[in-house]
């Protein structure tokens, strides 16, 4: 769209993202041929819908595509998307908000610290592949932070575009060419989806599975032996051997083991003869690269760069030939009945003094909504998540592409729901349409691509521009939300974490030096300590203990359970190393933390509890602490989406092509007047 983002990476621990921040161009994935490296198709598990093929052999570890996807945060979500009332509390209510069958771990993304409450959707590979835990073949990264040359205080653009891109997807293992690719949507994404979906096998199904083929096997020949699984050695023929399989695979009382077994009894032959279930599955999952040029579509044709567009950020530019009505995209859709839900609204004192929502202040718009089509008369929302989608700029008179609905994939797009009601929409619970992006003249390869947003977009746009002034520094990270606390406001331009945790030259200030000169109000300083010792206490002592110590790198920044010891702290002390200290050279990152001469003297205090009723504090004081021991992130509320002055606008589906059943804007204003009414 018109405003879009790019940006650097916030975690140091980012897999391949440090490593591919590149300008965008073809990487090692891609040779110089014209072919398409992603196509969308059916997919090969049966009822799945879309699928996501590679168009070309990929080896193990690279780049899967292009470049990566973005994300977009939808925060505090319980809180804001609840149904309307003023007493509703923070993480509770019920709401249907679609694209929570998109969401990833925040954490995982890159995107844990925006908020207290972070939901994150990723389009391209965080959307359209499928999961499969037989053939997992994708390995998926965090995405990386860059708001696209967009400040706050020189650029009207600042705020309006999501700060994360690139979200890498990489091979897991060595991928032919024409095979499906599948992420990992994790076991509770489908345990806490029965009632939606089958029972989708998990990774334990295909064990148990086979244990069941080879029975199945015994039974067939009278032998443990898979060289006797030969037609002349069956004691069933093969039309009952597929009654036989027809009536395992369809039995009523469904089981996830079941659903693992191959889907025909040939196939489940093979995988007996194999020795595994995986080895069947991976040839059933290829398809033809002629069957995707002829039915798939290809999502290759477009890629981000810096946007031609003053204030627009990134922007999507062809990286081939694409003829006048020739494809620049597909577009699969997810549908979001009520726009309404992607206000954010005040807080303010309910009667008992707890804080409730304040229905009559929204002050802002999640950030999706900069993203999504929609119409002045609907309450629909439209959110493309195909590759690079979001990407595509506005421009109300040299846009060299439109909009239309798809004329195939009927395994995917109803095309009756283009006749539905949004009422009817509310309860489809998962995606089923999909708009194309076409070329309105001949498109060059290199050349940007833009559509036209609609003159409302426009408009307001145009307004926006006109009342916007920026950010001032003494007024900069205005919190908006009470449960975040406003502290010290720093000096200075914005830093990221990112900046700060790379910077190697730089001494990192002390407690007293941050008195005179603190760190900007967005940062907070967090040291690798373990806190956890076997010191035990069967009552809360009455002072606090301290603890000090020097610093043991591989007690502290050992892992533990998935997760670091990675904690609030406050530099007291900062001295030079000795000349043979190379306490903070043995990390992967050894020439960075070589040129940092200062150790560190550091504290922290941690609360803990006995017998889980009382609670009390300990301090430990951790001496010689390296440079790379200290680390930056930002606080919750302070990145550029949550810029009060930010621009928020949908995009809107041309009159032509929007459904007059859609159009129910009047019909629920007047449901609203008869609400407020009763």
């Amino acid at each position: 769209m018109y405003l879009k983002a790019t940006m650097f990476s916030r975690r140091l621990t980012t897999v391949a993202a440090a490593t591919m921040l590149f300008s965008c161009e073809v990487t090692a994935a891609a040779d110089d041929s014209d072919q398409c490296l992603l196509y969308l198709a059916e997919s090969t598990i049966p009822n799945a819908g879309l699928g996501m093929f590679t168009g070309v052999p990929v080896e193990e570890g690279q780049l899967l595509g292009r470049v990566g996807d973005a994300a977009f945060a939808t925060v505090d979500q319980d809180w804001h998307m609840s149904p309307a009332t003023g007493m509703i509390s923070k993480h509770s209510g019920d709401y249907h908000w679609p694209l929570t069958n998109y969401d990833w771990n925040a954490p995982d993304i890159g995107l844990g610290d925006e908020a207290e409450d972070v939901s994150v959707t990723v389009n391209g590979f965080g959307a359209a592949p499928n999961c499969h835990f037989s053939l997992l073949n994708v390995d998926e990264h965090a995405a990386t932070y860059d708001a696209a040359g967009l400040n706050r205080y020189t650029s009207p653009g600042a705020g309006a575009i999501t700060p994360y891109w690139n979200r890498t997807s990489t091979a897991m293992r060595d991928i032919a060419a024409g095979s499906e690719l599948y992420v990992d949507y994790g076991p509770n994404w489908f345990t806490s989806r029965e009632g939606h979906f089958q029972l989708v096998p998990l990774a334990i199904s295909y064990e148990s599975a086979l244990e069941f083929l080879k029975s199945y096997g015994k039974m067939l020949v009278g032998t443990d032996s898979p060289d006797d699984l030969v037609e002349d050695k069956m004691m069933i023929g093969d039309e009952a051997q597929k009654d036989l399989w027809d009536f395992i695979k369809t039995h009523p009382y469904v089981s996830r083991e079941r659903q693992a077994l191959p889907e025909t009894h040939k196939d489940g032959i093979r995988a007996i003869k194999a020795g595994d279930i995986m080895t069947v599955e991976v040839e059933n999952s290829i398809r033809s690269i002629e069957y995707l040029e002829e039915q798939g579509k290809c999502v290759d044709n477009i890629v981000p760069k810096q946007s031609t567009i003053p204030h627009a950020g990134r922007g999507a530019f062809a990286t081939r030939f694409i003829p006048k009505g020739g494809l620049v995209a597909p577009a699969p859709l997810v549908h979001m009945a009520d726009k309404s839900k992607a206000n954010m609204y005040a807080e303010k004192k309910g009667p008992t003094g707890n804080i409730i929502r304040d229905e009559e202040n929204i002050v802002h718009k999640q950030i999706i909504l900069n993203y999504c089509f929609g119409h002045p008369n609907s309450t629909l929302l439209l959110f493309p998540y195909s590759s690079n989608v979001v990407y595509i700029n506005h421009h109300s008179t040299k846009y060299n592409a439109k909009l239309r609905w798809t004329n195939d994939f009927d395994f995917y797009h109803h095309k009756d729901w283009l006749e539905k009601s949004v009422d009817f929409l509310e309860n489809q619970w998962t995606a089923g349409l999909m708009l194309e992006y076409v070329a309105t003249r001949d498109i060059q390869p290199g050349e940007e691509v833009f559509i036209d947003y609609g003159e409302e977009w426009q408009k307001a746009w145009d307004e926006h521009v006109k009342k916007w002034e920026p950010t001032t520094k003494e007024s900069d990270y205005n919190n908006m939300t009470w449960w975040t606390k406003e502290a010290e406001r720093g000096n200075g331009d914005p830093i990221t974490a990112y900046e700060m945790n790379i910077a190697d030259h730089v001494s990192i200030r002390t407690w007293s030096e941050q008195q005179s000169n603190p760190y900007p109000h967005s940062l907070v300083m967090q040291c690798y300590v373990n806190t956890n010792h076997y010191v035990e206490y069967l009552y809360a002592p009455k002072t606090t203990p301290v603890f000090r110590r020097s610093f043991d790198e591989e007690t502290d920044m050992a892992e533990d359970e998935g997760e670091f010891h990675l904690i609030d702290c406050q530099v007291r002390e900062r001295y030079e190393k000795g000349e043979d200290d190379s306490s903070d050279d043995s990390s992967d990152d050894d020439e960075q933390q070589h040129n940092h001469k200062y150790l560190y003297v550091v504290e922290v205090d941690v609360e803990k509890t006995v017998d889980d009723d009382d609670s009390f504090r300990e301090h430990h004081i951790i001496t010689d602490v390296p440079w790379n021991a200290i680390k930056f992130k930002e606080k919750h509320y302070t990145s550029d989406v949550f810029l009060k002055n930010a621009f928020r606008h949908e995009m809107k589906l041309p009159d032509e092509i929007f459904p007059k059943s859609w159009m129910n804007f009047e019909e629920q204003k007047q449901k609203a007047k008869w609400y407020q009414l009763w």
